[in-house]
């Protein structure tokens, strides 16, 4: 996709996010001298689960992070690393484009509906359940705000704040 694809629908909720999520995850690539790919799987497939288990570990036993830092390890002494994050990153693509194709969407929007939303519910479930009740109100009361200010003065004029990063940049589009 062309820069233009991006700036065209800059004004779609679901773009926007997405546009931010990958750029966000390539700068992080960047920062670290290492792919897209490989933040990407490192995120979805290592930092959100060890997440999860920690906060499940809160109501369980700390065995589950033992586990999980044990995964996390393992992940950065696995021999041919990028090749792996490659060959995990495509696979991923194709179960998006799948499910794009069952019902009906696109890769972005799955992207979206899984990556986002749908880890986005397992937090909500779970940061209430394991939290204590006030560090759980505050973060609800954090990403409230958060998001509130993203609607009201980022998402209506994101699509010119995207055009005058191409300008500055003095990137062609």
């Amino acid at each position: 996709m062309n820069i233009q694809f991006w700036i065209d629908n800059a004004d779609s909720l679901i773009h926007q996010i997405f546009m931010i999520l990958m750029g966000f995850l390539a700068y992080i690539a960047s920062f670290l001298g290492t792919t897209y790919n490989v933040v990407n799987i490192f995120v979805y497939y290592l930092i959100v689960p060890a997440s999860w288990i920690y906060l499940i570990s809160k109501k369980t036993t700390v065995w589950l992070n033992v586990l999980s830092i044990i995964g996390s390890i393992a992940f950065f002494i696995i021999p041919d690393l990028r090749k792996n994050c490659d060959y995990l990153f495509q696979k991923s693509v194709d179960f998006l484009n799948w499910l794009a194709i069952i019902f009906s969407s696109n890769y972005i929007n799955m992207s979206i509906y899984i990556c986002v939303l749908g880890i986005s519910i397992v937090y909500l479930i779970l940061i209430p359940l394991t939290l204590p009740l006030k560090t759980a109100k505050r973060v609800g009361v954090i990403i409230a705000i958060f998001f509130s200010l993203y609607l009201l003065f980022i998402y209506p004029n994101f699509k010119e704040m995207f055009i005058l990063i191409f300008q500055k940049k003095d990137i062609k589009y």
